[in-house]
């Protein structure tokens, strides 16, 4: 899960097989230890966690790069969040709060920010060596690499930062060019931006590690390619996954890496900020997912900090009474994971039909039609697919139909963004529908409806759809199967969803790490994911552009601004993009009416939702947990990387109880008070 693309792979990924190839049965590439039941006989009263100073938990998440501004993977994010802080972060009811910067200062025309630095922040080698002070100097650094270097998350200061963008595009890196971008330090402890236009989010983008700083002389020792104005990344070393390859002045320093093994974070010492850092060591064990039960085991001995309890379980009812009072539901999240269309697809090496050209061309031209997009919405079963991992009533609180929160309030007068994109729906195509969570409004009655029209528009049934499955993980084994027979049941057969079986790495390079949209192997994908930025629908709204959208990588379609692998324009117009594009563009032009502003972009929302160039489908998983760490310790945030970070963390020896928990929530949900962060000039 990361937050440009956040939620790509589950946290219980497996990878224990390699390559790809079909399958037709349910679970049947799931391994044998999958299959086998776990029950022990020790009382929850008696189990205690060993080691409450040192947290251990279970991941499938591995380090790519230490390059915390340039990398946009949510695998590195949750590691990179804890090395390195930036201007501001959240504190533990989500409210900005201060961190390297103790508050900031707008101009009355809201384009230029001074941020007041923390003064005697240290930054460390890995070996918790003092290096330098940070300064403000660093966090233009910070920019400008990013900017050098092609960061994966530089678009987001596209427009927002003054002359960033034509700085990074015109790729002449002199320091007279870098003269003109809207940053400055105005003195060791003052960094100042200056931006386009007017942007209330802008404090909460600083959460972002777009936005982190580097020290230059460190930087410029790991390479001749790192220096600034001359970057090469054959020849820069910064920021690769050796712990010496970055300066550290967050709370945690890398202090070992073992690929699909462990890692582990070890307590920086000379932290700002130390009393808050309430362990030691943070120990992350690589789990494949190949054993459903391998984290309640351990929790169950006293290695691992928490385990979630698994609905697809045979056993699951008996875990629930074994653990009853003790157990909690993971939060409403405002991720969205659904169904995204490879609109342009160029590789067929993972395919079950793509042999027959003529089958090929009938899925090209089925997926671009609108009539059969909407068929395969209202086809699936979404219910179904989360209740393999979910008990029915969680899953069905999962459900999600627009491609962002809308329980969020976004109005002066309270009323949310799902409301405002329910009434542009409405207003748009004079339907009244309810997109809010935990319901499912599209009725698979009109499946055949929907099949008829698109038979009109030349589409040739059954058409066939190459997906992408997890091969050595039960659970996605299971949702796979589920939405295949869903859809294939809903449409007598119209529609075929033909299951690739692939291992870990490969569905990452093509779904994940992929920056190229010919190498997207599939015809649908429900392995791309999004979570928010920064507090506002843009955040959203702007991955599904045609200029700019990061994910039109995942749609098979080339980024307009990045000519570099050809123009498909035409297909975006087809689907209905470009009006989407007029929208997004008319909305982002608003700034001084917020109302208004959220209106708009519901527009681009409701647009969206009628083309069904994306079908939403959930929230980010929410789980039935059991755990030893104190309920709402740690930071939080909806937005940025403050979600990440370990600090606050406390464990305690024995299992957090139901009640527990529950009364740490009615704290939590009071929102705490809010830090007074404006300082006034």
């Amino acid at each position: 899960m990361k937050k440009y693309l956040a939620g790509v792979l589950s946290a219980a990924m497996a990878v224990a097989l390699a390559g790809c190839g079909s399958s037709s049965s349910a679970g049947s590439s799931a391994t044998a230890s999958a299959d086998a039941e776990y029950m022990s006989n020790i009382k929850v009263a008696d189990i205690k966690l060993k080691d409450t100073k040192n947290l251990v938990e279970a991941t499938s998440y591995q380090l790519q790069t230490m390059d915390y501004v340039v990398t946009a993977l949510a695998e590195d994010h949750e590691y990179n969040a804890n090395f390195v802080d930036g201007l501001l972060e959240n504190d533990k009811y989500g409210n900005l709060a201060p961190c390297l910067a103790t508050g900031y200062s707008v101009s009355d025309d809201g384009l230029t920010y001074d941020f007041y630095l923390r003064k005697g922040v240290k930054w460390v080698t890995n070996s918790g060596e003092e290096y330098a002070e940070v300064k403000a100097q660093d966090f233009v650094t910070g920019l400008r690499h990013g900017a050098e270097f092609d960061s994966g998350t530089a678009w987001l200061l596209d427009g927002v930062i003054k002359g960033y963008s034509d700085y990074r595009t015109n790729a002449k890196w002199t320091d007279e060019e870098w003269d003109k971008v809207g940053v400055k330090a105005v003195d060791d402890y003052t960094v100042e931006y200056t931006l386009e236009k007017p942007t209330p989010y802008f404090p909460a983008m600083t959460t972002y590690a777009v936005l982190y700083p580097i020290n230059q002389e460190f930087l410029e020792t790991m390479g001749d390619g790192c220096a600034l104005g001359s970057p090469d990344t054959g020849s820069c070393s910064f920021g690769t996954t050796e712990a010496d390859s970055i300066l550290y002045n967050g709370g945690f320093i890398l202090d070992t890496y073992d690929a699909k093994s462990s890692i582990v974070l070890k307590k920086n010492d000379a932290y700002w900020d130390a009393d808050n850092i309430k362990v030691d060591s943070v120990t992350r064990i690589y789990d494949d997912g190949s054993d459903p039960y391998s984290q309640i085991r351990n929790f169950e001995q006293g290695v691992y900090d928490a385990a979630p309890i698994n609905a697809s379980w045979e056993n699951f009812d008996e875990y629930m009474k074994k653990y009853d009072g003790y157990t909690y539901q993971s939060l409403p999240n405002n991720s969205c994971f659904g169904i995204v269309f490879n609109f342009n697809r160029q590789s067929f090496d993972q395919t079950n039909y793509a042999s027959d050209e003529s089958l090929r061309e009938n899925t090209h031209k089925a997926i671009l039609d609108e009539n059969f997009r909407k068929a395969l919405r209202a086809a699936w079963d979404r219910q179904a697919y989360l209740s393999v991992a979910a008990p029915s009533d969680l899953a069905k609180a999962m459900l999600r139909n627009i491609n962002d929160d809308p329980e969020i309030v976004r109005t002066s007068d309270g009323t949310t963004y799902g409301d405002l994109v329910e009434k542009a729906y409405s207003d748009r195509t004079g339907e009244t529908v309810d997109l809010s969570d935990g319901q499912n409004p599209w009725d698979p009655s009109t499946v055949q409806g929907y099949l008829d029209a698109a038979k009109k528009d030349g589409i040739t049934f059954p058409v066939h759809l190459d997906m992408l499955v997890q091969q050595s993980s039960k659970r996605l084994t299971d949702q796979a199967q589920s939405l295949k027979k869903s859809v294939e049941d809903n449409t007598d057969g119209n529609i075929i969803v033909e299951l690739i079986m692939c291992d870990d790495d490969t569905i990452k390079n093509i779904a994940y790490y992929n920056t190229d949209p010919a190498a997207a192997d599939y015809d649908i994908s429900t392995f791309t994911g999004w979570s928010p930025d920064y507090p506002d629908p843009k955040t959203f709204v702007d991955i599904y552009s045609p200029v700019t959208g990061y994910n039109m990588t995942a749609c098979g379609l080339t980024n307009s601004n990045d000519d570099s692998y050809g123009t498909d324009d035409d297909i975006k117009k087809q689907i209905g993009m470009d009006e989407y594009q007029s929208l997004y563009e008319a909305a982002d032009a608003i700034y001084d009416d917020l109302d208004a502003r959220y209106a708009a972009f519901a527009k681009a929302d409701a647009e969206m939702i009628d083309k069904a160039f994306f079908i939403p489908g959930q929230m980010q998983s929410r789980t039935v947990n059991v755990t030893h760490v104190v309920p709402f310790s740690r930071v939080y945030s909806k937005t940025g990387l403050t979600e990440y970070k370990y600090k606050g963390l406390e464990l305690q020896e024995g299992v957090v109880t139901s009640d527990d928990y529950n009364k740490a929530y009615d704290d939590f949900k009071t929102g705490g008070t809010a830090a007074d962060l404006v300082v006034k000039k």
